[in-house]
């Protein structure tokens, strides 16, 4: 069998066993029970019915930026050739869930790892528990990592063979993942230095070509925004949840010391805003004026402030509260791995994972620093935990000769 095909094989046996497993946990799903069971899904399932039912972006019946667009479009699409019942549209959902092993297999490729390093990698997200129960919610974080990983890859195959149809690829993958999670924009621009600083003896291909990926970006996103202030009259360009989950921070209740190692975790709090004859406080208006309290209790208390914001990054990347195999592999081993690879190999696609990874970790001081959060991390994670794995094996091998 020559490699090409023993790829395709080996990508078609990680789907189905990813694919399996998820069946077997969406189970109660299937028998029947379709309530959701964390909040956020009623969310993005509402915005998606309306979307299907009435063609509008609302909530409650309310127009709504709460949530960013691209996931609950990609429900409504769904949604639309399925049905409106709630998990009409599960096995789209558990496929999703069963590619992400797939792509982690094909990043651990294009990282030079051998067939076996891959398939181990992929075998790792396979199992993820996070992944494997994450793929039948309504929630982001699946679909999110696989666009992470493919918009990667995509990036990866633009900066080695300098074609425009991967700069549009790329450019789409990355606005897509923009438009489905707030704290990936950032890191986009970060996209955009890397291909021009690789690329800097190529410039007069490189440039316009970076400047595609930039504006497919800007472009999805900037529709996002110009819809946001059509329909409320302000600048929003990202979510009006940003000022509940800073309040959920910074503020009194989040970092007592009674609270012990809750300290700078997400405790969820809706401020009573001032009753203001005529004024509506609305998502927008209460958005504002959490902002507004969270900048005032910050310069009233910096330090707790610090405390905060570096306890949120702690909370990342802790450790998971079922103490799982997965968690060992990628976070114990696989976080080191790559921050030593990125070092040692300064391979320029491994380097540019660790700048996501600081990206993600840097961001949590304005989100909340949940572990689940570093789902679209564990991919590469996974591949640099098996990699760095397989190296020291070698060298031990080669020292015992």
């Amino acid at each position: 069998m020559s490699p090409r095909h023993l790829d395709v094989a080996l990508c078609l046996l990680i789907f189905v066993t990813a694919l399996a497993i998820r069946i077997m946990v969406a189970a109660p799903v299937i028998a029947g029970d379709t309530k959701f069971i964390t909040g956020d899904d009623t969310d993005y399932y509402g915005i998606a019915i309306s979307l299907v039912t009435n063609g509008s972006f609302t909530l409650h019946g309310h127009p709504t930026a709460y949530r960013m667009p691209f996931f609950p479009l990609f429900l409504a699409f769904w949604h639309l050739l399925f049905g409106i019942a709630p998990y009409a549209i599960l096995p789209i959902l558990l496929v999703i869930g069963g590619l992400l092993p797939v792509g982690t297999y094909l990043l651990a490729r294009t990282l030079g790892g051998s067939t076996w390093i891959a398939l181990v990698a992929a075998m790792i997200t396979a199992i993820d528990n996070y992944f494997v129960i994450f793929s039948r919610l309504y929630m982001t974080e699946v679909l999110f990592s696989l666009l992470v990983v493919t918009s990667m890859l995509a990036v990866s195959r633009l900066r080695t063979t300098y074609d425009w149809v991967w700069a549009g690829v790329a450019g789409t993958l990355l606005g897509a993942a923009t438009l489905t999670r707030a704290n990936f924009g950032p890191f986009v621009v970060i996209v955009l230095l890397w291909l021009v600083w690789h690329g800097r003896n190529k410039l007069r291909v490189v440039l316009p070509q970076t400047a595609l990926v930039g504006m497919i970006v800007g472009a999805m996103w900037g529709g996002w925004v110009v819809r946001n202030y059509m329909v409320f009259h302000c600048l929003i360009p990202f979510t009006t949840q940003g000022g509940n989950a800073y309040y959920g921070i910074y503020n009194d209740q989040a970092t007592a010391d009674d609270i012990g190692d809750r300290f700078g975790y997400w405790i969820w709090r809706i401020p009573d805003p001032p009753a203001t004859p005529g004024k509506v406080w609305d998502e927008v208006a209460l958005d504002q004026y959490q902002r507004t309290v969270t900048r005032e209790w910050i310069a009233a208390h910096p330090g707790k402030a610090l405390r905060a914001a570096l306890m949120q990054v702690f909370h990342l990347w802790r450790p998971s509260f079922d103490a799982s195999i997965n968690y060992l592999l990628t976070v114990v081993i696989g976080l080191p791995a790559l921050i030593g690879l990125a070092f040692y190999r300064r391979q320029p696609d491994i380097v540019l994972w660790l700048w996501f990874t600081v990206t993600m970790s840097a961001l949590t001081i304005t989100s909340a620093g949940m572990e689940r959060y570093q789902l679209p991390l564990r991919p590469i994670l996974a591949v640099t935990a098996v990699l760095s794995m397989t190296s020291l094996a070698q060298r031990l091998v080669r020292r015992s000769r």
